[in-house]
């Protein structure tokens, strides 16, 4: 059905005189009259009864009325919306992150994202560091915040892909508040060696999995691995049990029940994460998601120096 006549039939009906709707649709009289007459031949009903001195709607004119707004009202908001799915404001964009993200300020960069753009449906996939590069050749998911290990340069399979990265997260040991380290906040790497130790599986993590086995091994220490787990909860709640120290990124902003997190002397190699995605995909949502990504590290980074910045001349004073 013509959209055009619609509109034409709806603005008549609220005028109720042709005259002025033709003069408020910027046509002249005759043609407003024609289309009016089309809509009635395909409809095969009169929505009007009209005389010489007055026009009114027929009942079923009446009827056609409400649905004839509703139909123009939907086709305005499915323009409106294809808009800002264009301009990048609406949409579904998938992505992938490391199970232990949620101790990092990953949820917060999120947020800011999803403030900014609030008709965005974020689908997020919960991966290892390799499920999410070869989700992203495969075009599974459109971005990924993908770990690795400076030291050891980039994961093979990057190489075709854009990368930035977005944040260097500490480490620290983290230990049951019952732990003798819990009341130190600091731990020397000699005292780690006897620790039963808490390891996150390989499978579920290997660049993490080799970095732990790689701090271990670098500072000749010997690693008691009394038990696995494969989710980041699972390895805390063990460690909150009593069975055992772990080591995980961890930032001030989030708080875990029933353990303590003390800080790692001279952890190297360093972890670094990186936002990650195929340069084929030109979505300006994904644009715009790189970006709120790109200006949150970028503030952060601001706001560290002036903070270091005021500490020093504080010292010197």
């Amino acid at each position: 059905m013509d959209l055009k006549r619609l509109k034409y039939f709806v603005t008549v009906a609220e005028e109720l005189h042709f005259g002025r709707a033709a003069k408020r649709l910027h046509i002249t009289q005759p043609p407003l009259s024609q289309q009016i007459q089309l809509l009635e031949h395909e409809l095969g009903m009169m929505l009007f009864h009209r005389t010489r001195r007055r026009v009114e709607l027929s009942s079923i004119g009446k009827v056609f009325l409400v649905e004839a707004r509703a139909l123009l009202k939907q086709s305005e908001d499915a323009v409106a919306r294809t808009r800002r799915v264009q301009r990048g404001e609406a949409g579904r964009l998938s992505i992938g992150w490391m199970p232990w993200s949620v101790l990092t300020p990953l949820p917060f960069m999120i947020r800011e994202f999803c403030q900014r753009f609030p008709e965005v449906h974020l689908d997020v996939h919960s991966l290892s560091a390799e499920s999410q590069l070869e989700a992203l050749h495969e075009g599974t998911i459109d971005a990924g915040f993908v770990l690795w290990i400076s030291d050891f340069g980039l994961p093979a399979r990057t190489g075709r892909l854009k990368t930035e990265i977005v944040l260097k997260p500490p480490l620290v040991v983290v230990v049951p508040q019952t732990h003798r380290f819990a009341s130190a906040g600091r731990v020397e790497l000699a005292d780690l060696a006897n620790e039963p130790y808490i390891l996150f599986k390989r499978e579920s993590g290997q660049v993490f999995y080799d970095y732990v086995i790689s701090f271990y091994q670098r500072n000749g220490l010997r690693l008691d691995i009394r038990h696995e787990a494969d989710h980041p909860s699972t390895v805390l709640g063990l460690v909150a049990a009593g069975l055992g120290i772990t080591i995980l990124p961890y930032t001030s902003t989030h708080a875990i029940p029933g353990v303590v997190c003390c800080d790692l002397p001279a952890a190297s190699p360093q972890l670094e994460i990186a936002l990650t995605w195929r340069p084929q995909n030109d979505s300006t949502l994904l644009a715009n998601f790189t970006e709120t990504i790109r200006n949150y590290r970028l503030r952060e980074e601001s706001d560290s120096g002036r903070a270091g910045r005021v500490e020093d001349r504080l010292k010197a004073g």
